[in-house]
């Protein structure tokens, strides 16, 4: 307590805690940490001074970095959770969680600010955090950010002190958000206009054409749509023949909710696909018309590709659980799953935290892993 007091002190200052229990929680858990178990053994155990010093030692660690963040109070709408494994190709796999929702945050005073978009990315042992988070739910946890001011809300946890704590919470229109914040582009516009980073999203409004369940060579599950619009069902695409179809990829759970000839606002990264095509890459989706797909058989779920991976990598794709069908994919799109160039790229890109000194010191699973996250970018 003696060397915690200063940080305590100066935590409550800042608005992070109201009291030192999160740092005594904080502690405790360092202790228990099974990690730990052996070097407090042999420090002679928690009775031991010296142990005690250790066990303090990693609270530090923590506590530091989080007295250089602000923290903020937010409310969270929920809409997408994506669990997955990256950079298993390169034989260096991390567990992560990202989430994409709604959020209201507030202010130390109790002031809100205005709905935002938000996407939070969690790595390595703070994926757990988010074991109980379920898509739909709703939810108050304090976070910290970069920046308020940025149009998607890049959303990070406090480790050692954010929790998920489900609450009621009255939370805008999904899709009224959406349109607020984007506006809606023609599938047949999309050809070069493509995403410059990952949230550069794009807005489509579309039909659905076909809804599957896929599995990668290596035996990851993810979920593929086909989508038209006005723009892309004329007379004269017809007639020329050109497949204006926009071929995406996203979680299981995305698909699972649309069946064919359902109409859903999709919020998409996009993507020139070389030899095959336009690509997208949807985050989350809102049903404007819901049909629900057809019950697909049972089967094992399995860590989710990302979009731009599929589209990027050598992976060999075969159907496994059809949840919607349509001529088209035979006839209209090109079926990119079983010649697409090796690529391995499913590995997160370094990232960085902003340290005391301004300087952007090399990141550890402590610091906001914020970017390269979700795809990654040439």
């Amino acid at each position: 307590m003696r060397r915690l007091k200063p940080f305590i002190e100066r935590g409550i200052a800042n608005g992070i805690f109201v009291d030192d229990s999160p740092v005594i929680t904080l502690w405790r858990s360092k202790a228990k940490d099974p990690q730990h178990e052996k070097v407090i053994k042999d420090l002679g155990g928690l009775k031991n001074e010296v142990a005690q010093n250790f066990v303090t030692d990693t609270v530090l660690v923590d506590l530091s970095a989080i007295l250089r963040k602000k923290r903020y109070s937010a409310h969270l709408d929920v809409w997408e959770v994506n669990h997955r494994t990256v950079g298993a190709a390169k034989g260096n796999p991390r567990p992560a969680c990202f989430l994409i929702g709604q959020a209201v945050i507030e202010d130390d005073g109790g002031a809100t600010m205005d709905t935002a978009i938000f996407r939070m990315a969690l790595w390595d042992d703070d994926t757990a955090l988010a074991d109980d988070v379920e898509a739909d739910g709703h939810y108050f946890a304090s976070v910290t950010t970069r920046s308020l001011e940025q149009e998607i809300l890049d959303l990070a946890v406090l480790s050692g002190l954010t929790t998920f704590t489900p609450e009621t919470f009255d939370h805008g229109d999904r899709a009224e958000l959406l349109h607020e914040m984007f506006d809606v582009t023609d599938i047949a516009d999309l050809d070069g206009n493509y995403s410059k980073t990952p949230t550069d999203y794009r807005l489509v409004e579309a039909m659905v054409s076909f809804s599957g369940v896929q599995n990668s060579k290596a035996g990851n599950q993810f979920g593929k749509m086909l989508l038209k619009d006005d723009s892309t069902m004329t007379m004269e695409a017809i007639e020329s023949g050109e497949n204006l179809l926009l071929n995406a990829l996203t979680s299981t759970a995305i698909v699972s909710r649309f069946g064919k000839y359902s109409r859903i606002l999709a919020l998409c990264t996009v993507r020139d696909a070389g030899e095959y095509g336009l690509s997208a890459n949807i985050e989350t989706a809102v049903g404007i018309v819901v049909v629900e797909p057809p019950k697909a058989e049972s089967t094992t779920t399995k860590n989710e590709d990302d979009a731009a991976d599929y589209f990027s990598t050598g992976t060999t794709n075969q159907p496994l659980t059809v949840i919607g069908d349509d001529d088209d994919t035979d006839s209209d799109s090109t079926d990119t799953s079983a010649d697409t160039p090796a690529k391995e790229e499913d590995e997160p890109k370094e990232v960085v935290a902003e340290g005391d000194d301004g300087v952007t010191p090399e990141a550890t699973s402590d610091s906001d892993d914020d970017d390269g996250d979700w795809d990654d970018w040439d």
